[in-house]
């Protein structure tokens, strides 16, 4: 057979092909894009942001693009493999100069797709990094620093602005940073007392200060005498839950303490690096609650038989189930001193009472063997458990030894708990910071 001839069949194949292969593809991703998160649920985690599903649908329509293009020009290699394998009564091949007109088919109509994929993308990722600008609403604004191998969380309290965070002392400063007041700090270490900055020791004694500054004093390099920072909410401690309303638009500001972090919350399809030096910003709304997600059927499980109830917190997976008591729990107590489910009004939080009226589990504690072992001791005869409510964080950037266990929680409120929690309570702001004393203190 002439090369002329495979030439034409390759050509009709390959305009078959091009006339199906488009549809079918985009067809593919519009029916499982278009139905949200749950049209990749087989492989990605359940979404809980608004703009999550547009990544959702974007993820589905690029992969069946992918697959289906993938399948066609695999079948057609193997089609011609086998269809023009090597005989030896076969005539050698005569090369043309090939078909153009089929060359700018499979050019044009790739590049056609593509564009039209780049530009969808395009406008999905500057909602997510630059938020929509239709949407007028007042972000929460807040300031996520990693760190190894943690999470720093800062809120702007009631004046919604963010302090002056991560500017550290150097050798050569003259000064100690100022005093939230904007009094001079002196400062004692070793056999320095009351140096005016780390530039009155060598240098090896002013970089061991400043280090015992830092861990001791000022972990975050905050500014304290930046009047946008003084009503800030901010711990020394890394590792407290994040915050986030729900139904709202959210702005968070990443950066990094020591090495390059990477924020990543699968839920709520937001990653972004958290590079030493620059400030990331990225945009998202969450659409559910920690609570809601706590209510949820498909997290909530009751149990009659606790044997299965054992079985199942010894898998891995579901080592955090949670304890839930409310007032329709059986056998009620009597009393605070009686066995049984009892509501500790000065707590406000329901709890199991053993024969003595000692606590034996509160509300939305974890469930262990010894637990389920002394509630079915006082005759509980049913127990429902729930998973956590709150959203994992986790380091998507190899950081260091200990990157593996830099996790953090995020915990979704209502608009109105968190406007009271963090954007009202101007008393709280930055509380305890000034109280505490150490070999390294403030004067």
């Amino acid at each position: 057979m002439r090369n002329e001839d495979s030439a034409a069949v390759a050509g009709r194949a390959w305009r078959r092909a091009l006339r199906w292969a488009p549809g079918f593809a985009v067809g593919a991703g519009l029916l499982a894009g278009g139905r949200g998160a749950g049209a990749v649920g087989w492989w990605l985690p359940e979404n809980y942001s608004v703009h999550g599903k547009q990544l959702d649908y974007l993820f589905a329509v690029v992969f069946w693009l992918t697959t289906v293009v993938m399948v066609g020009v695999f079948a057609a290699m193997i089609y011609f493999m086998v269809r023009y394998r090597f005989k030896a009564e076969r005539k050698k091949a005569h090369f043309s100069h090939g078909n153009p007109k089929l060359e700018m088919i499979w050019t044009i109509i790739p590049a056609i797709i593509l564009t039209v994929v780049s530009l969808y993308s395009k406008r999905v990722w500057d909602v997510y990094r630059h938020g929509d600008e239709t949407d007028k609403r007042k972000p929460a604004v807040l300031l996520v620093i990693g760190q190894q191998f943690a999470w720093n969380v800062i809120y702007p309290g009631p004046d919604g602005k963010l302090g002056k965070y991560l500017i550290f002392p150097k050798p050569s400063d003259k000064y100690w940073p100022k005093n939230a007041d904007g009094t001079r700090f002196t400062f004692t270490f070793g056999d320095y007392n009351d140096t005016q900055g780390p530039a009155d020791m060598p240098y090896d004694d002013a970089v061991a200060a400043i280090n015992a500054y830092i861990d001791q004093e000022n972990p975050l390099g905050k500014v304290f005498d930046d009047p946008d920072g003084k009503d800030d909410n901010w711990e020394k401690a890394p590792g407290r839950p994040i915050y986030l309303p729900k139904g709202r638009p959210v702005e968070i500001q990443l950066s990094s303490k020591d090495v390059i972090h990477d924020y990543f919350m699968p839920n709520m399809r937001v990653k972004l690096d958290a590079v030493p030096g620059l400030r990331g910003v990225i945009n998202f709304i969450p659409t559910i609650t920690s609570k809601e997600r706590e209510e949820n059927p498909a997290n909530r499980f009751t149990f009659k038989n606790f044997d299965e109830l054992l079985a199942m917190i010894k898998r891995p997976e579901n080592k955090e189930l949670l304890v839930a008591i409310d007032d329709k729990t059986q056998p009620r107590a009597a009393d605070a001193k009686s066995p049984g489910a009892y509501l500790d009004k000065k707590a406000d939080e329901w709890k199991f009472n053993d024969k003595d009226g000692k606590t034996i589990v509160r509300q939305g504690q974890p469930v262990t063997p010894e637990r389920i072992a002394a509630i079915k001791a006082i005759g509980v005869k049913e127990l429902t458990v729930y998973r956590p409510g709150y959203f994992d964080l986790v380091c998507e950037e190899l950081c260091g030894q200990g990157h593996y266990k830099m996790q953090g929680q995020v915990i979704i409120v209502t608009p109105e708990e968190y406007a009271e929690k963090f954007e009202m309570a101007a008393d709280a702001a930055d509380a305890g910071h000034d109280e505490e004393k150490t070999a390294v203190s403030r004067r």
